[in-house]
């Protein structure tokens, strides 16, 4: 079912953006804990069956991808290439079919960094090598960072919790993407209890048929 759903998200990426694909993907959400590295990371596996994916983690506050993928604690990730310590050659690294570039050390200035000059030209030059790059960034309501990576975005996902995050914090988060004109694709929504929603009558009658 988890599978499904990812190669759902990922088909509603591909069709939205048919005549102007949405190369560039930033996926971010409300508040942290609602599941966006998680979709970050499936749908960039699934957009990597078909075409050549680069999965960035762009939340440099709390990175998690070289806990995730098991990544060398010592190799250089994207602030240290964005920065101009390090190539972009040496930071990314092969996982199950794509490519992903952790965040590597730490900046003391993360929004500067994603801000520069040299950030743009970086994701420029990957612009170039990719047929798609997936964008994990922070939360909206934590920080500006994700507001910035967006304007390099040709789609935005925006990640919400099923039953946790508030509806107005969504709206006021939809609403700060929305004032640096964002390319908003849509909503996905996570942790959804399935039972409670058949109970009440949101459940579609495929499950005999499509198990």
């Amino acid at each position: 079912g988890f599978s499904e759903a990812v190669r759902t998200i990922r088909t509603g990426v591909v069709l939205s953006g048919l005549d102007n694909p949405h190369k560039i993907i930033v996926v971010t959400s409300s508040v942290p804990d609602e599941g966006k590295t998680s979709l970050a990371s499936n749908l960039a596996a699934s957009l990597g069956q078909m075409e050549r994916v680069l999965l960035l983690e762009a939340d440099m506050r709390r990175p998690s991808f070289r806990r995730i993928f098991e990544f060398d604690q010592d190799r250089p990730g994207l602030a240290d290439v964005a920065a101009g310590n390090a190539t972009s050659e040496q930071a990314i690294q092969c996982f199950d079919g794509i490519d992903v570039m952790a965040c590597g050390t730490t900046p003391p200035n993360p929004l500067e960094l994603v801000s520069s000059q040299r950030f743009t030209d970086l994701l420029e030059k990957l612009d170039q090598q990719y047929d798609r790059i997936v964008i994990d960034t922070p939360p909206v309501q934590a920080v500006s960072d994700p507001l910035v990576l967006s304007t390099h975005a040709n789609t935005v996902i925006y990640m919400v919790k099923s039953d946790a995050t508030p509806v107005p914090l969504v709206r006021k988060g939809l609403e700060r993407l929305a004032e640096v004109y964002a390319p908003i694709a849509g909503i996905v929504l996570d942790h959804v209890d399935v039972k409670k929603s058949r109970k009440y009558g949101y459940g579609y009658g495929y499950g005999s048929k499509y198990g």
